[in-house]
């Protein structure tokens, strides 16, 4: 059973038409999209933080918000696409020592988007990056204007599964 919440966020994705066959399961909307500017098909889950209005919060999702924000993500430029890359990369390339990649690539060329999360205020890509990195998830969290705020690498991220499901 879904809130009423997830009904109206799954009937305007599904009337805007952003998502390939869109469903509401386990309180998000979850489609496929093509994600151009990366030229890539990447699973979509749009997540309303439902579990806020369990808790008593009487405050609904912003709806608009978040079709704002799957907008403006599947939107994106490829100038802005190469900024946020540029950023993983760099970021990564600092913190990370030459020994800890499996390949010595341009991370550039191994970071592959496998999905989007969208929630009211930000978004998070996921990433895998095989040749350096194939063993690991990298996520990586933009704010509301689409500019990396927080980058990581984690070894298992088994928890995200359910968020990031990909067809991987």
């Amino acid at each position: 059973m879904t809130s009423p919440s997830l009904d109206a966020l799954l009937d305007r994705i599904s009337e805007s038409g952003l998502l390939d066959e869109p469903v509401a399961d386990n309180g998000i909307v979850r489609g496929r999209a093509s994600l151009d500017a990366a030229g890539l098909e990447v699973t979509v889950n749009v997540d309303p933080e439902l579990e806020e209005e369990d808790e008593g919060d009487s405050d609904s999702p912003d709806l608009d918000a978040l079709i704002g924000g799957v907008t403006r993500t599947l939107a994106m430029s490829e100038t802005q696409w190469r900024a946020v890359i540029d950023a993983i990369a760099d970021e990564i390339g600092e913190a990370v020592a030459d020994d800890a990649v499996a390949e010595q690539v341009d991370l550039r060329d191994d970071l592959e988007a496998t999905s989007v999360v969208v929630f009211a205020d930000a978004v998070l890509l996921r990433f895998t990056a095989r040749r350096q990195f194939p063993d690991s998830r990298i996520l990586v969290q933009l704010d509301s204007d689409l500019e990396v705020e927080t980058v990581e690498v984690e070894e298992d991220a088994a928890e995200l599964d359910d968020l990031a499901d990909t067809d991987e």
